[in-house]
């Protein structure tokens, strides 16, 4: 019998990873330590800097609520919430300042696989 490469826990366990690796841990990382990139999207959209650094403090902190056991269930789904308000705010500033459809979409693809791990969390 074969096993399903694509079944939900797989899904959500991809999902979910490359939420906490790329956004949660890389991209706090980046946002704390507030590299070149993050000091001109700052002035482009117009935040503070220090804006990022506490950002980038809840992204981490979002990634870790991310792959507590069960029974912490609450704490994800405050990290849930939370990384959806940073993609939806993310997408509207982009927009906001006139930004290319790639740059206001991409948050929002980061939101759909956000979803997909928030769907197939129960079922994992």
């Amino acid at each position: 019998m074969k096993a399903k490469i694509f079944n939900k826990r797989n899904l959500y366990f991809l999902t979910t990873g490359l939420i906490v690796i790329l956004i949660g841990l890389i991209g706090g990382i980046v946002d704390i330590i507030q590299t070149q990139n993050v000091i001109v999207i700052s002035e482009h959209l117009g935040y503070p800097l220090y804006f990022f650094t506490l950002l980038g403090v809840f992204k981490i902190l979002g990634a870790i609520a991310l792959v507590l056991p069960k029974r912490f269930d609450n704490f994800k789904n405050i990290a849930y919430i939370g990384f959806s308000f940073d993609f939806i705010f993310a997408s509207f500033s982009h927009f906001s300042v006139g930004d290319s459809f790639a740059k206001v979409v991409f948050p929002l693809i980061i939101l759909a696989i956000l979803a997909i791990s928030y769907i197939t969390k129960d079922k994992s």
